[in-house]
């Protein structure tokens, strides 16, 4: 009993990175049999998923409900739009130069022989289109977040237009919010024991052999999301714009990248990402709308995912690209992030939009197929990230950041 109440008062980040060492050693000593603990991961996963929709269904109503104003919220969501498509350009352009650099694919040649009908990029209106919900019901069923976004904010409106009439509908929410929050907090003490099972298994299934033939691929990943994630959005986000040290910035996100690391799922880190936001001193009301919109239209990892991908390919096929065709990727990248958002695999549907405007070919995916997951969990963290520097720079720009709280210790997300 004595143990169990030591590891209890133990931090939740210490707690899960307990579960992911003791999960790694499990995967190496265990092997292909350590598999067997891949349950305790899909709990984890299933218990997330269980809370994410109704979470943002309630975080956004009040979220809409507490700006009061729509010219307000509609200022918020263009500012928020504007520094996820900025970030992801950025993200893209480190990305390609650090391949280049890297010559992630040379010495190494392929021919492919194989046409493919890749993917287009939707259009605008077919992005707008799918936004719109035929049925909210629906949405919430199949997990639909973008439609789940856009019919909180605009039900969210709507309640605090009617005034006294909305009260008992938006105070329902309002405890709804509170209950599902309630929930959340209960979901995340197994968060150790589901890392544990996906590590176990991740380690145990791959082992560390398949590493060795895409060293520079991967190497090219990690160090641009290490770069972008520590340069672009603690230092120039975070620390220059933001006001808030570095060091406080990710000592505070730390729960929540540990977290999206393991799981490779920003969707079911929401969760976390908000409790650790509203750490750093962001208001509930900037945290609330942020956090859960960038979760589906904050692409800046999978853009660089594809940047790498990209260059890869034209080396392993020995098809060169010019400078032109690289902005090409760029500016495809960014347009496909927000046009695949909220599909599921939208990785994968960005990189065969993203070959296909270079006229690349799509066997790349298969090449790659096998180290995704060791990609995933590097191109996760910037995404995640992204969201928290994100609202910081909508807090500070709307007065809604107070750094007084930075470090005060955790809080209900």
């Amino acid at each position: 009993m004595g143990l169990i109440k030591k590891w209890n008062k133990l931090g939740l980040f210490t707690r899960i990175m307990v579960g992911f060492i003791l999960g790694v050693a499990a995967g190496l000593i265990l092997g292909e049999k350590a598999t067997c603990l891949e349950f305790l991961g899909t709990i984890l996963t299933r218990l997330l998923t269980m809370v994410v929709a109704p979470l943002v269904l309630g975080l956004l109503i009040c979220s809409a409900a507490d700006v009061k104003d729509f010219k307000t919220l509609g200022k918020i969501g263009i500012k928020t739009l504007a520094i996820f498509l900025g970030g992801t350009a950025v993200a893209v352009a480190i990305g390609l130069v650090l391949s280049n650099l890297m010559q992630i694919g040379a010495g190494f040649v392929m021919e492919s022989s194989v046409e493919y009908n890749a993917s287009e990029i939707p259009s605008i209106v077919d992005t707008l289109m799918d936004i719109i919900p035929t049925n909210p019901f629906n949405s919430l069923s199949s997990q639909n977040l973008l439609q789940i976004i856009f019919f909180s904010l605009l039900l969210g409106f709507a309640l605090i237009k009617l005034g006294d009439k909305g009260a008992p509908v938006l105070n329902f929410f309002r405890a709804w919010t509170e209950a599902w929050k309630e929930i959340t907090n209960i979901v995340l003490e197994f968060t150790p024991y589901g890392v544990f099972g996906l590590m176990a298994n991740i380690v145990g299934e791959y082992g560390v052999d398949v590493l060795l033939p895409y060293l520079k691929t991967i190497g090219a990943c990690w160090l641009t999301c290490f770069l972008f994630t520590i340069f672009v959005q603690g230092g120039l986000m975070v620390g220059l714009y933001g006001g808030i040290s570095p060091l406080k910035f990710f000592a505070t996100m730390k729960e929540a990248m540990l977290f999206v690391f393991a799981t490779c799922s920003s969707v079911a880190t929401i969760p976390l990402n908000l409790k650790c936001t509203k750490n750093l001193g962001v208001s509930d009301k900037i945290a609330d709308f942020v956090i859960p919109f960038g979760a589906v239209m904050n692409m800046n990892g999978t853009a660089i995912y594809e940047a790498v991908a990209v260059i890869f390919a034209s080396q392993v096929f020995g098809i060169h690209l010019s400078v032109t065709q690289q902005i090409m990727v760029m500016i495809t990248a960014v347009l496909a992030s927000v046009g695949t958002a909220g599909i599921p695999g939208s990785g994968l549907v960005m990189l065969t939009i993203v070959l296909n405007a270079v006229n690349l070919p799509l066997e790349t995916i298969g090449l790659l197929a096998g180290i995704d997951r060791i990609l995933n969990m590097a191109r996760v963290i910037p995404n995640i990230v992204g969201d928290a520097a994100a609202a910081v720079i909508v807090a500070k720009s709307e007065g809604e950041l107070h750094p007084e709280l930075v470090g005060s210790g955790d809080k209900a997300a």
